[in-house]
């Protein structure tokens, strides 16, 4: 694991400017700058009080704001999927995401900052309970606290990398000596998350905090509805339905601060201009001090800029994905547009509260690139559900997912009002299945989820072919389909290679072998 240089990073954010771009309030700007030493942090000298975890907490957060890892959060859950063709300047390594050309030199396929997250929470989490014996004022129930938060987000970072690569190296264990390289062997991705899964059930219900004092930071922090919500998708990428189902019964039964989806007329207002609106769960909190600039280059900016940059959308009109009354094909995509590209209208733009149906482009206004980057919301609780209510037993609960879809399609189509889906038009787990998927589409089109539902439906069904041929290979010319169809025709080409630099790295360390031949993975 190519980690050499994390502590010395981590040196620098907690000592220095980590926490001027944090939007949630662990601590005051300018207390971060009293924090010494600010350019060398020895461990036993550092961890003495209730301030010094929360400085490290905030770095958690803050390394989770980072343009490398916010860019690999839409690369690999998006970027790889049917749903965006090139923009107008993808760059090289973009264009070979794009393309399925993928080796082991492409930059995306460096796994270091998630690992640089996941070492700042295990060096939390290894001190964190020798703070109590040195500050008085520092109760168990915070301590416990920040244990939830420190592992949620160590389990989410594990979480993205398991989805990417599969096999990756785990290690719950801080690094902490700059002259030599952490050396780890992969372990079985779906080994690692039923670990952090066992980890999780042990904290689950009185560890992490319902609510904050700030909007900010319960939209913000892990709260136990995090926790709940990241185990439920954990679970359903395992399938292990009863337990998905019953994280998300926790997080729709609970009464503390609870969940409640936007109006029609409000939803992209408040849910992607806003932000924080009362059907979030947890965002990546961005402001003035920590701009959003990687959702700007990746989808671009109307007024001055391209509004297709790196990425552009599929033309979906060709696929009837959305009904004309959907406005969420207005929210996510400019439809009707004279370029060659389609510019994605979601995150760049948002859209005014509407006093009618009927969506026209003066509704919208550009944002101003500090809008937050969604993780999980109500509509991926309501449709977790779904799926996992489909897919149980075999058989599913066709009425009780209908109703988990209806939540957000109902929004999405208020002109048709409350129950148009109809049952009779559902009545097999086929039809269901496909529901439910579409429906996922539609929901949380450009949110870095897609390839990751696409790949678990070929892991659920083990049809590769289907899933690659109806799927993935729309988004090329058809005089391409044939070559990429030879880069997409394993289980291990829809994994990423490791970067050829962890490689160099960390010995213990096999590649991939769709790309184990590759001439650039050569370690010396």
């Amino acid at each position: 694991m190519n980690i050499m240089n994390t502590n010395r990073l981590y040196h620098i954010l907690i000592g220095c400017s980590v926490c001027c771009g944090i939007s949630t309030t662990l601590i005051s700007c300018e207390d971060w700058f009293e924090l010494k030493p600010q350019t060398e942090l020895v461990g036993e000298d550092f961890w003495q009080s209730k301030s010094d975890v929360e400085s490290a907490m905030a770095a958690c957060y803050r390394a989770m704001l980072e343009p490398d890892v916010m860019e690999r959060l839409i690369v690999w859950g998006e970027v790889r999927s049917d749903n965006v063709l090139a923009g107008l300047n993808p760059g090289s390594d973009m264009s070979y995401m794009l393309t399925a050309n993928i080796d082991a030199s492409n930059g995306y396929t460096s796994w270091s900052p998630l690992y640089r997250v996941i070492n700042y929470c295990n060096t939390l989490l290894e001190n964190v309970g020798a703070v109590q014996q040195q500050d008085p004022n520092f109760k168990t129930g915070e301590l416990h606290a920040y244990q939830a938060e420190a592992m949620t987000l160590r389990a989410l970072c594990y979480f993205y990398l398991v989805r990417t690569f599969r096999d990756v190296p785990f290690t719950t264990q801080a690094y902490s000596d700059d002259t030599r390289p952490f050396q780890l062997p992969q372990t079985d991705g779906d080994e690692i998350l039923r670990t952090l899964l066992t980890q999780l059930e042990g904290i689950r219900d009185n560890y992490a905090k319902a609510v904050y004092s700030t909007t900010s930071d319960t939209k913000g922090r892990v709260t136990q509805k995090t926790l709940w919500t990241l185990m439920a998708d954990m679970y359903l990428w395992l399938g292990q339905y009863d337990q998905c189902i019953e994280m998300c019964d926790r997080v729709l039964q609970s009464s503390v601060n609870p969940l409640q989806l936007e109006s029609s007329a409000r939803y992209n207002l408040q849910v992607f201009g806003t932000g924080n609106s009362t059907e979030s769960i947890f965002e990546l909190q961005f402001d003035n001090y920590t701009p959003d600039y990687v959702v700007c280059e990746m989808y671009g900016t109307e007024g001055g800029r391209s509004s297709a940059n790196y990425l552009s959308s599929l033309d979906f009109k060709k696929y009837n994905l959305f009904e004309s009354s959907d406005v969420r094909q207005h929210d996510a995509l400019f439809g009707n547009t004279s370029s060659a590209f389609i510019p994605i209208r979601k995150y760049v733009t948002y859209r005014k509260e509407s006093t009618g149906t009927q969506v026209v482009a003066s509704d919208y206004v550009v944002n101003q690139n500090t809008q937050n980057w969604i993780v999980y919301r109500l509509s991926d609780v309501y449709l977790m559900k779904a799926e996992a209510l489909v897919e149980r037993n075999n058989a599913g609960d066709p009425a009780e997912a209908l109703a988990m879809v209806s939540y957000t399609y109902d929004r999405a189509n208020p002109s048709k009002g409350t129950g148009s889906l109809q049952p009779s038009r559902y009545n097999s787990q086929e039809l269901m299945r496909d529901l439910v998927f579409d429906e996922r589409q539609r929901e949380f089109l450009f949110e870095g989820k897609r390839y990751f539902d696409l790949l678990r439906r070929i892991r659920r069904t083990g049809d590769l072919d289907n899933v690659v041929s109806t799927y993935l290979l729309r988004k090329y010319e058809s005089q391409d389909q044939a070559t990429v169809l030879t880069r997409l025709n394993t289980l291990n080409a829809l994994y990423l290679p490791i970067h050829r630099d962890e490689l160099k790295v960390n010995k213990l360390l096999k590649q991939n072998p769709f790309y184990a031949t590759s001439s650039d993975i050569e370690r010396n």
